[in-house]
């Protein structure tokens, strides 16, 4: 296992439950391999035949839905620890929804799917606890669709600024949070122009509304 950040790989949603011998018996017959990307590397095309998954060992990863018009929209944002492909090994064409992309030097740690779920290498009680890890890890993600279709549904710039702060406020119990995304990747992610969301939140911040550098935003009514 030299070189690879066990911690790391160990710490993902995918092995929660695991004692440290049933991690490293899994790990230590599992065909894996690491590959390194610079920013802005594409990881994974949208439409991507994927048989691997991965989880982040270190760095962050943009995950980008590309449109026929030529538009684009962020969908997801991963990093350390979080897994990269684990909806389309579960799709039925076992496509990549959306084009994964370095946002950073970032390393992954890539292993089979199915060879993760083979008969010889798991215990009975390993196999229920990877099943129950990958139901709740696409359950999140079902979550996350469904808080973005709720902010996608306002009409407003404002109501969709408002909505998504909220949203975060509420999931990290502080008015101040990290968003994790730059003002380019937040107007993605609304599916707006970034002046046009550059002027929102500059009013919204002259009316005392929030406050943000960089990105972290501050809630203060």
């Amino acid at each position: 296992m030299g070189y690879f950040d066990t911690d790391n790989i160990r710490d993902s949603a995918l092995f929660k439950g695991l004692t440290p011998e049933e991690f490293d018996n899994i790990f230590d017959r599992l065909m894996i391999f690491k590959k390194s990307y610079t920013k802005k590397e594409v990881i994974m095309r949208q439409g991507d035949i994927v048989k691997n998954i991965g989880i982040i060992e270190n760095g962050s990863v943009t995950g980008t839905k590309y449109h026929y018009d030529g538009s684009a929209q962020i969908i997801k944002m991963l990093g350390e620890n979080d897994i990269v492909g684990i909806e389309a090994v579960h799709s039925t064409f076992l496509t990549s929804p959306c084009t994964l992309t370095a946002d950073s030097y970032v390393t992954i740690v890539f292993f089979s799917y199915q060879d993760l779920f083979e008969p010889a290498l798991l215990t009975d009680r390993c196999r229920d606890l990877l099943y129950q890890n990958v139901i709740n890890i696409l359950s999140d993600e079902n979550i996350k669709m469904m808080y973005k279709t709720d902010v996608l549904s306002r009409r407003t710039l404002r109501e969709r600024v408002t909505t998504y702060l909220s949203i975060i406020r509420e999931k990290r119990g502080s008015d101040t949070f990290d968003i994790g995304m730059t003002q380019e990747q937040f107007a993605q992610y609304l599916c707006v122009n970034r002046s046009a969301l550059s002027k929102e939140l500059n009013a919204m911040r002259r009316e005392k509304l929030i406050d943000f550098r960089k990105t972290v935003y501050t809630i203060k009514k």
